[in-house]
């Protein structure tokens, strides 16, 4: 859909169904009693996650439509810090305090304002967004979307660098969501730390992001792609071993945000690297496809641990956990670099990534 109906097109319109199911969740909030409020939250969070696979792709396949070459790691960058600050604020800062002054229902009034507003920004993009001409054959085929899905994986399969930073990915983003969860019960339990207060352990990962994804913008052509993605395995599998070594010590407690700080830091060197090689590498017309199926073999691939990791860290204890998940990160990166060390990380003879006009 992105690839076939516009990029511009499918994020205005994302953008306007996430302000519709806002206004549901504020009216459903308002008017359902207590005992259902619980249902309001999920089918809120399963729309949501839903249009965000729309909205995701077209954001991060538009961007090489819209800056050259030279300037897609900074972009890149840009994009990465600003979902982390939104998230951040919305998350620590306007929520709860929306929350205490008016009310649950309020988040949702809240929620599609900013989307209006998020959608009013993206009306200007050019429409097309795909960086060439429409052509008949690029108009969808609803019998043949099967085949559509079938080619986004096939771009994926057969082009090893591709393979590879996709399954990096994949396992950086899972390994995001596992340690997300772990860390408040870790914690709160081995270092006497509220629950409510865990969530400010990540603000030096944030702070960690931000520093790589300026290194990141600034010595992008210093090193490859594929070495950046390889250091940042490499930095985040040592971090979380050494976490999982130290977080039952209670003396370790100055340590820890070091850490998280690294493996913040650590992060930035693999997603904005993958994304960029994701938007480089692919043909143009097949960018969207590629970035969807990442996307979705990411959030497949999180259900599994996410559901097993809490029960395993509850048998075996939280630390040998994340000391396993760290070796895991630090041979995914080895591995990754074996296999790509031949590769160049720039676009194929087939990729159609342009620069605006002018």
């Amino acid at each position: 859909v992105v690839d076939r109906f516009g990029r511009a097109q499918s994020l205005r319109v994302s953008h306007l169904a996430r302000a519709l199911v806002a206004l549901g969740f504020w009216a459903a909030a308002w008017l359902l009693p207590a005992d259902k409020i619980l249902l309001v939250f999920l089918a809120t969070n399963a729309a949501l996650a839903l249009l965000t696979q729309f909205a995701t792709p077209a954001e991060l396949a538009m961007l090489p439509d819209l800056v050259d070459r030279e300037r897609l790691v900074p972009a890149n960058a840009l994009l990465q810090i600003s979902w982390l600050i939104a998230e951040g604020l919305g998350i620590v800062a306007l929520s709860p305090l929306l929350i205490k002054l008016a009310g649950v229902p309020a988040v949702g009034l809240l929620g599609m304002g900013l989307c209006l507003v998020a959608a009013a920004l993206v009306m200007p993009l050019p429409r097309g967004g795909s960086g060439t001409p429409r052509s008949e054959d690029q108009e969808i085929d609803w019998k043949n979307m099967a085949a559509d899905l079938q080619a986004g994986w096939l771009a994926i399969v057969r082009d090893r660098l591709i393979l590879i930073v996709v399954l990096q990915a994949t396992l950086a983003a899972a390994m995001l969501l596992i340690l997300v969860s772990l860390l408040p019960g870790l914690a709160s339990r081995s270092l006497g730390l509220g629950a409510e207060d865990t969530v400010f352990l990540l603000l030096p990962g944030g702070l960690g992001f931000v520093l790589g994804a300026a290194a990141v913008s600034r010595w992008a052509e210093r090193f490859s792609r594929p070495t950046w993605i390889t250091s940042g395995l490499i930095g985040l599998g040592a971090g979380t071993s050494l976490m999982g070594l130290v977080i039952d010590k209670p003396e370790s407690l100055l340590l820890i945000p070091v850490l998280i700080l690294a493996m913040g830091t650590s992060l930035a060197f693999i997603i904005i690297s993958a994304r960029t090689i994701l938007q480089e590498r692919p043909p143009a017309l097949m960018r969207g496809r590629v970035i969807a199926a990442q996307l979705a073999l990411a959030n497949a691939a999180a259900v599994i641990p996410l559901l097993l990791g809490g029960a395993l860290a509850d048998q075996v204890g939280g630390g040998p956990v994340m000391a396993a998940l760290g070796l895991l990160a630090i041979g995914a990166g080895l591995i990754g670099w074996v296999l790509t060390s031949d590769e160049g990380s720039g676009p194929t003879d087939k990729d159609c990534v342009q620069a605006p006009p002018g």
